[in-house]
């Protein structure tokens, strides 16, 4: 679990110790990611919602990855998904906070 979250890091160019650019960098025009059942957790998510390289994401599948409130909190509070018109978060326990955090959010217009 640590060490998808790792990963998941380098990905997206959260992690500190990195020193190359973010391979999700290299794919500007990404509009679907799935990052399902590789138990990303709370970090994971957050580094999700902190990567600037996935604005043209109009799906995103975190499903079965152990994300609590505090994770979906971290997504709904990040402007870095304008595009976003499906999220998949299916076996988490979000809860009615973590709903109640994306319901309130502006920053997902597309999301159905």
């Amino acid at each position: 679990c640590v060490q998808n979250t790792r990963l998941l890091e380098r990905l997206l160019g959260t992690a500190t110790e990195m020193a190359a650019p973010p391979a999700l960098f290299l794919f500007p025009n990404l509009t679907s990611l799935v990052v399902r059942e590789i138990n990303i957790r709370i970090a994971g998510l957050r580094a999700l919602a902190s990567s600037s390289f996935l604005t043209n994401l109009s799906s995103l599948d975190v499903s079965a990855n152990e994300i609590e409130a505090a994770g979906l909190e971290a997504l709904a509070a990040s402007s870095f998904f304008p595009n976003l018109s499906s999220l998949y978060a299916t076996h988490n326990v979000i809860g009615d906070a973590g709903i109640r955090a994306f319901a309130a959010s502006s920053f997902f217009p597309k999301l159905s």
